[in-house]
């Protein structure tokens, strides 16, 4: 009997270690469970932030892209426009309020057109269009002091004035260039993502 006392003890301490077992196991499988949820959980966050920040990316990418496109675009309508003017104050073409109003309106969208640029940045972007819509605005005040004074002035002032705009001239063909290559380098991803100060 003493043999089955032991033999039902031995039993019961081994039922009492399979559950214990079990429930070890159960609390092992449970806890490695939570983990692998936990790890898919951070996993899946940083998937999301990281698609959002491309998207972002994307998205402020082709806004520059198209800001800068619009101030380029603008700059080509200025520049002929301009030209108009000048070839209108030296009587190489017919005087012509619709060749001002061209004129005028054309400075207007240069000023509409950088601000998105400045907004958008990047940094050498923004600093590049700067210069231009600051020559821009150089140029168009000798041009308006010219068309003050166009009635009154003398030959040697229309010959100064002229000296001066070829000058602007070049200073703006400079500067567009130097707006164009910031551009470039900028959409070939040579520049961090970044608002301008």
């Amino acid at each position: 009997m003493d043999e089955g006392i032991v033999a039902l003890v031995a039993a019961a301490v081994g039922l009492v270690g399979a559950l214990g077992g079990a429930a070890m196991g159960g609390l092992a499988a449970v806890r490695g469970a939570r983990i692998g949820a936990e790890t898919t959980a951070r996993a899946t966050i940083e998937q999301a932030r990281t698609q959002e920040r491309a998207q972002h990316d994307h998205w402020l990418r082709e806004e520059r892209k198209r800001a800068a496109v619009l101030m380029l675009e603008v700059y080509d309508r200025f520049a002929i426009s301009a030209s108009d003017v000048t070839r209108m104050f030296d009587l190489e073409i017919e005087a012509s309020g619709d060749v001002w109003a061209t004129y005028r309106s054309s400075m207007n969208e240069i000023r509409g057109a950088y601000f998105p640029l400045r907004l958008l940045g990047p940094a050498p972007v923004h600093q590049a269009a700067r210069e231009l819509w600051q020559q821009v605005e150089q140029y168009h005040e000798g041009i308006q002091e010219w068309a003050d004074g166009i009635m009154t002035a003398t030959d040697e002032l229309r010959a100064e004035w002229r000296a001066r705009e070829e000058q602007q001239r070049y200073t703006l063909g400079r500067a567009h260039s130097e707006l164009i290559d910031a551009v470039s380098e900028s959409l070939q991803g040579n520049v961090t993502v970044q608002r301008p100060n």
